[in-house]
């Protein structure tokens, strides 16, 4: 009964409650409390370790909350969405495509513009070759 006026005996006691994972492993005789105790002292409370004896339901309290703001965002998009005009949309989509048709035939323009070139460049300094005169 001394040890129950301990008040790390008692912190520890608090200590199991919060983490009832490590109170499993005794139960299941995979450690003595004796050793839980022990590593309580050295290691603390703050120590990452204990992390993995914690109660599922801190953890399930993340997740949930994870996935309600997920859910918020899906519903925001959703709203978004359903506000737009297919007409609007389609207009903009008709738009960007001529956009993108001028782009590649301006590309092309270029491409025979640059090979009419390189294939005229024999020829064009033929032209600036000056032949000494006797």
């Amino acid at each position: 009964m001394k040890n129950s006026f301990n008040p790390s005996v008692q912190q520890f006691k608090l200590f199991l409650q919060d983490h009832p994972l490590l109170l499993k492993q005794v139960r299941q005789g995979n450690m003595t409390m004796q050793d839980a105790y022990e590593q309580y002292m050295l290691l603390g409370e703050d120590d990452p370790s204990w992390k993995n004896y914690q109660k599922k339901e801190k953890k399930d309290v993340k997740k949930d909350k994870e996935e309600k703001t997920s859910n918020q965002l899906y519903q925001k998009m959703w709203k978004h969405i359903e506000e737009l005009d297919a007409n609007k949309v389609e207009t903009h989509i008709n738009d960007l495509n001529g956009a993108i048709d001028n782009l590649l035939t301006l590309i092309g323009q270029f491409k025979q513009f640059r090979s009419k070139n390189q294939s005229g460049a024999g020829s064009s300094s033929d032209q600036f070759f000056f032949h000494p005169k006797d």
